[in-house]
């Protein structure tokens, strides 16, 4: 088993003022996403907006974008003519496929930021009509457990969460009260990113907001909550 910690501090960092950008992989400017991914994850950016301000209309093509929302809301429009909103404790999938355009605004209705972790995966197939899939993940974020939140795995046909149009990779996610743990996934990649508090896992120590952590050939690592935490989890069984 292989194992490597990247740091929030590690991570490039994007200020426009309105938005700030952190992230994970090499993602702005010339970069071969696919020889910087693990797995078939290409892109984990953490994103805090300020209100009402947006993405404008920009290109996707043949890319499994996840966005999972914190805090906030945030509304994606279309070139289909799609208008959907996506509020905290929701997230959606858009597949990018044969290619789709589309602007992202946050909103908020108390005035605080929008908090959002978005994620690209590569899908198994390239070609695939663009298409959406959403839902409210509320009631298994509060059972302080790990659950699906989008899974093209088989063993995962029969279970609640959205579909992801690879059929090697399943992304988890759970809010973790101080003191208690999770487990995480095994297989030939696994990817942990630690969206809020501070956790302990075996084998690595403790791990900060921002941080994350790539496995190969591993997993099975208890993550015990040291304050209120949130994490995400991939886990992929095949390389782009």
């Amino acid at each position: 088993m292989d194992v490597q910690i990247k740091r929030a501090d590690e991570r490039t960092t994007l200020n426009l003022g309105w938005l700030v950008s952190k992230h994970t992989f090499p993602f702005a400017g010339n970069f071969d996403l696919h020889r910087n991914g693990h797995g078939v994850l290409l892109v984990n950016n953490e994103d805090v907006m300020s209100p009402g301000e947006s993405f404008d209309m920009h290109q996707h093509k043949d890319m499994e974008i996840i966005t999972w929302v914190m805090s906030g809301e945030v509304v994606h429009e279309d070139s289909t003519g799609n208008t959907l909103r996506i509020p905290a404790g929701s997230a959606q999938r858009m597949t990018a496929g044969t290619g789709i355009r589309h602007s992202e605004r946050s909103v908020s209705r108390n005035g605080e930021k929008v908090h959002v972790v978005q994620m690209w995966a590569a899908p198994d197939t390239n070609g695939l009509a663009p298409h959406y899939d959403q839902a409210d993940f509320t009631a298994q974020i509060n059972s302080g457990e790990l659950f699906i939140v989008a899974s093209g795995l088989a063993k995962h046909a029969d279970e609640s969460g959205i579909g992801i149009s690879n059929k090697y990779a399943a992304l988890y996610a759970a809010r973790i009260p101080a003191g208690q743990s999770v487990t995480t996934p095994t297989g030939p990649f696994v990817h942990v990113f630690v969206a809020e508090g501070e956790v302990h896992m075996d084998s690595t120590g403790n791990l900060s907001h921002g941080d994350s952590v790539r496995i190969t050939n591993g997993g099975g690592q208890t993550l015990t909550a040291r304050k209120d935490s949130e994490i995400l989890i991939w886990e992929m069984h095949a390389h782009f």
